[in-house]
């Protein structure tokens, strides 16, 4: 299989997310949580994370929709 099929069977977007890594903040907005949520969620391990210049951090859609599956908390309470 050729990139040019495989690029085409491939979604632009995953789910509504876009197709590029998002910050703690965008994760929270489509999830449904507190940033602190997402951020204690990558220290624990339960949702990978890009490291993003020295401090900052990223996270693929991908990543972000496993942890949803998984049991990520979409409410804010």
């Amino acid at each position: 299989m050729n990139s040019e099929m495989y690029a085409e069977q491939l979604p632009a977007t995953h789910g509504d997310l876009p197709n590029r890594l998002l910050t703690a903040f965008e994760v929270a907005e489509f999830v449904g949580c507190h940033e602190e949520t997402v951020r204690r969620a990558y220290l624990r391990g339960l949702l990978k994370s890009t490291r993003f210049g020295v401090r900052g951090r990223r996270f693929h859609p991908r990543d972000v929709l496993d942890w949803i599956r998984r049991g990520a908390p979409t409410r804010v309470s």
